[in-house]
């Protein structure tokens, strides 16, 4: 079993939000359970920023973000995922680091699918890579702007994750297509999906940091809260379902390959 965690931030924090929502996430990865899984959100180091300029010189932190993260990973020897953005090899990347037991990065995703406003912060587009394994739990990475895209997640898919992990901030987007989007993930992946992101504090837009399961129920939703949620998961359950009407279980993602032809639309 594995102890789930995800974390929402405030979005509004007034002067210098980026700091703030540096020292919020800081803080809630001193509540890291023992053996568990805590992801935060997208943007660690610059959260509550909206211009160019003030991200960038927001860069710095993200080295203290890392840092904080693979100390709480290792003095808890468990899993943590952080996203930041930060200057790497010469270029700016939307960089999602998972870190394993041992406070050592086991994969960094980078961000595949980018918006107008981080391709016009120069952002470098992702090679594509999208997929790991760490301690035989298979782990899918997108990133905010990226869950628009069935491409990734058709994927992702293919690759038969156990979680798929979603540092978000989607401040514009209606609750609606927000819950929609990660329930579709998690039942097209046969997986579990943890999604962190800001809360804006409205039901409206932006917000629910959630917890879905394979089969997309959605086992924590946190709305417009502030703080965390978890759950306690086999990462390895899968949804089965009928291969047809009166016909045995399989499980939902094969169901689903059985009838794929690509090819078609591709013409």
């Amino acid at each position: 079993m594995l102890n789930v965690t995800v974390v929402q931030p405030a979005y509004y924090m007034g002067e210098n939000p980026d700091a703030k929502v540096a020292e919020f996430l800081k803080a809630q990865l001193k509540t890291l359970a023992q053996g568990g899984l805590m992801v935060l959100p997208e943007y660690s180091n610059a959260g509550g920023l909206s211009d160019a300029e003030s991200e960038l010189r927001a860069l710095p932190r993200a080295k203290e973000m890392l840092a904080a993260a693979s100390e709480a990973a290792r003095e808890k020897a468990a899993f943590v995922a952080v996203n930041v953005l930060e200057e790497r090899e010469g270029s700016i990347r939307n960089s999602t680091y998972l870190f394993g037991k041992d406070g050592k990065a086991v994969f960094v995703y980078d961000k595949i699918h980018l918006p107008p406003s981080e391709v016009q912060l120069g952002v470098a587009y992702g090679d594509g890579a999208c997929v790991c394994e760490a301690d035989g739990i298979r782990f899918g990475f997108m990133t905010c702007y990226d869950v628009y895209y069935n491409e990734q997640i058709e994927y992702i898919a293919s690759q038969k994750p156990d979680i798929v992990l979603i540092p978000g901030y989607q401040r514009g987007e209606r609750t609606d297509i927000i819950r929609a989007q990660a329930k579709l993930t998690a039942f097209r992946c046969n997986a579990f999906v943890a999604r962190s992101s800001f809360s804006m504090g409205s039901d409206e837009k932006g917000g629910c940091t959630m917890i879905v399961a394979p089969n997309g129920e959605i086992l924590q939703d946190m709305g417009k809260a502030v703080g965390s949620v978890s759950a306690v998961i086999d990462p390895f359950e899968k949804y089965m379902r009928p291969a047809g009407f009166g016909q045995g279980l399989v499980r939902n993602d094969d169901f689903v390959n059985h009838g794929l032809r690509p090819e078609v639309f591709r013409k």
